[in-house]
């Protein structure tokens, strides 16, 4: 008989526990993050070593299924606002597209984490600072005054572009390092009569980047810009229209120089980045401007494929923009890099576990293993401050063990290890075998380093108008540097009329307007 009852006690006890453990299965929440896919040969986006050590360090313990949604890199700011669109969002979404983001926020599309993070994320902004938070602060709708509706990523190294020059060439020609444009001038024109890469020497090579025109630009137009003449109010009003404040037209003259001499590429004005990549690599290009690590990067592999197949052939980064009489001034990137940010759709449970989630990748453990994966997978050893010496690049590693540092650990964009200083010589040791020319680099492009407008409103101008302005200063740019040289000042005013006329003066007069109402961020470099 006690056998019995002791189980039928059991049974019940048993009998019991069922509900509990069905609400230990229901309190779980998934939380669905958008996650670039580049394409990448063996990494797999929604089973990756990140995703794995993700769920077993933060989703396992906190109850959340983590799902990575992959978005193409290079689409995804026409899938996210078709995704919006229909309310079919991921519950964290990112983005570089911030012009976007701001017609999201007007449209009431986007969810203010001021709160959520209070309660949540208390690590987020010491992490971040008060710097790099600010770009994602805009002014409520209902009046609430100024709300965090994205959190953006924090950009380790804000230096842009550098210039890229053939030592080799210029060791060929007994020529220094050129320090303004008219030595720039003099090497193009040596190299071409001497045709030092060939019969299909490229002395300056240069394409169009059709989303941005003048992207690639901004040091030269700097150089030739007449401070006395602009002020701050200018400067703000005319942001992303460097090229037509005083001066700054000059530097495309002399492009125009460049090209009606023969010593510009060919293919000028059209997106040829193929044909651009393999001419810089095959030895044919003397001089371009890229970002400032481009040379050495293992996707592109200009140097390391360059000495390859011309034996001693080496690039230097150099400033030849350098203007006269007026300091040098270097636009960086702004110290905040992707913006994070949570759909209205999204439910509460997700939003909360999306913030419990960026709140753990700011912790010291989580960013390193995210940024450099495994010790004996994706890297072996590390030097004295702890910081690894051999990482690998992606197309090296195991495809079990393959990493994104950045994408899947978006929070931060950039090498982290705790201070300028580490993450400076972290960045140059990336590069093994080119960690002075590297370092050289990374000091020319941040001289004088000034960070780029921001507004703390919508420039409703620029959502109107914007990628209308952007195609017509693509015809500028083409039409001026292409151009007979006795043309050039008609082609200009020609074509800069148009931008004015189409939609450009608009944007130029809100912006004024946001400066005269304090609605924006940075200030003018020579203030």
């Amino acid at each position: 008989m006690k056998k019995l009852l002791a189980m039928v006690l059991a049974l019940s006890l048993m009998l019991g526990l069922i509900p509990a453990m069905a609400a230990a299965e229901d309190d779980w929440v998934t939380l669905r993050v958008e996650m670039y896919d580049r394409s990448t040969a063996g990494f797999n986006v929604e089973d990756c070593w990140q995703l794995h050590y993700i769920q077993e360090n933060f989703g396992d313990p906190n109850h959340i299924k983590v799902v990575w949604v992959p978005v193409s890199r290079w689409e995804e700011g026409e899938i996210i606002s078709r995704y919006l669109a229909g309310n079919e969002a991921p519950d964290l979404c990112m983005t570089y597209g911030t012009a976007n983001l701001e017609s999201y926020i007007t449209d009431g599309g986007i969810k203010p984490l001021d709160e959520l993070m209070a309660e949540y994320g208390p690590d987020i902004a010491p992490f971040l600072g008060d710097e790099v938070l600010q770009y994602g602060q805009f002014d409520a709708n209902d009046g609430r005054g100024k709300l965090q509706y994205y959190i953006p990523a924090r950009r380790i190294i804000v230096a842009t572009q550098s210039e890229y020059i053939r030592g080799d060439w210029l060791e060929k020609l007994n020529m220094e390092v050129p320090t303004n444009v008219e030595q720039l001038y003099a090497y193009l024109k040596a190299a071409k009569e001497q045709n030092l890469g060939g019969d299909q020497t490229i002395p300056y090579s240069s394409d169009l980047y059709a989303a941005d025109p003048f992207y690639g630009w901004i040091y030269q137009m700097d150089a030739f810009t007449d401070y006395s003449q602009v002020t701050e109010e200018d400067w703000i009003a005319y942001h992303d229209f460097h090229y037509l404040l005083p001066g700054a037209k000059e530097a495309i003259r002399w492009m125009n120089k460049f090209f009606n001499e023969g010593l510009v590429s060919d293919y000028f004005g059209l997106s040829n980045s193929e044909q651009t990549d393999a001419n810089r690599v095959q030895g044919y290009d003397g001089f371009w401007v890229g970002n400032w690590d481009v040379a050495w990067r293992q996707e592109y592999l200009y140097s390391q494929d360059l000495a390859k197949n011309v034996p001693g052939a080496y690039w230097v980064a150099c400033d030849p923009f350098r203007p006269e009489g007026s300091p040098i001034v270097h636009e960086t990137y702004n110290a905040n890099g992707q913006a994070l940010f949570i759909p209205e759709s999204t439910s509460d449970e997700a939003a909360i576990a999306a913030i419990k989630y960026l709140n753990w990748m700011v912790k010291p453990e989580s960013l390193f293993a995210l940024q450099n994966g495994e010790k004996g997978y994706t890297y072996t050893q590390v030097d004295a401050n702890g910081i690894p010496t051999d990482l690998k690049n992606i197309s090296d590693t195991e495809d079990a063990y393959k990493i994104h540092a950045v994408d899947g650990c978006p929070i931060c964009n950039g090498f982290f290890y705790g201070s300028d200083e580490l993450n400076y010589a972290a960045s140059a040791n990336a590069y093994p075998g080119y960690e002075e020319a590297v370092a050289h680099s990374l000091e020319i492009s941040n001289e004088g380093g000034y960070q780029p407008v921001t507004f703390t409103k919508t420039i409703e101008a620029r959502v109107d108008y914007g990628s209308t302005v952007i195609s017509k200063e693509a015809d500028l740019l083409v039409n001026a540097v292409t151009c007979a040289e006795a043309d050039f000042d008609a082609v200009w005013e020609k074509y800069t009329q148009e931008i004015l006329n189409n939609g450009g003066q608009q944007i130029i007069d809100e912006q004024r307007a946001a400066y005269q109402e304090g609605a924006y961020r940075g200030s003018y470099p020579m203030k």
